[in-house]
């Protein structure tokens, strides 16, 4: 009986620790023509330097932001600035404020005006843990991130000079303590 007991308990607590892969997209943001800033907490993350927009609505989206499906919006990393400037732009999703840590699994991106090159850097409360490089295209394409990396708190997209890019989703784990 006690077996049993001590067999059902670690079966619940195990069950309360797991979590299921969540896929963040952007339609249950509200349409908007002109970007704006992907208000934190969205999928329980927060979100630096990314802003969202509907493609099929601003006039100002490259063809990498009309890949994907029609009025739905879109997240991105860079702008207008960044192109004038031929700067490299950064952006930021973390977990502070939302779940402990998350394990990021894969995206779907582009380049929002034509190929960019895509650094994706991983930490783990502000110590890093890896990076990956991408090169990418206007044609949606997924992002497979390592598994090594586990549980992290923080993954910043840096664009090559000039470049940007879409967003339009992100698989993740969203773990706990």
């Amino acid at each position: 009986m006690k077996k049993t007991l001590v067999l059902l308990a670690c079966i619940l607590v195990l069950a309360m620790g797991a979590t299921a892969q969540e896929n963040l997209n952007f339609a249950n943001l509200p349409l908007v023509s002109t970007p704006a800033l992907m208000p934190n907490g969205y999928g329980q993350l927060n979100w630096t330097n990314i802003f969202y927009v509907d493609p099929s609505e601003w006039s100002g989206a490259g063809p990498g932001y009309r890949d994907g499906p029609i009025s739905q919006d879109v997240a991105f990393v860079g702008g207008k600035v960044c192109r004038l400037l031929q700067e490299a732009c950064f952006g930021s999703i973390s977990s502070v404020g939302g779940p402990t840590s998350f394990q990021a699994v894969s995206a779907t991106v582009a380049g929002g005006f034509g190929p960019t090159a895509i650094t994706v850097t991983a930490y783990r409360h502000g110590a890093y843990v890896g990076s990956e490089f991408f090169v990418v295209s206007t044609l949606t394409q997924a992002l497979n991130f390592p598994s090594s990396w586990g549980s992290i708190t923080q993954l910043v997209f840096q664009t090559s000079a000039g470049g940007d890019m879409v967003l339009y989703d992100l698989r993740a784990y969203l773990l706990g303590g």
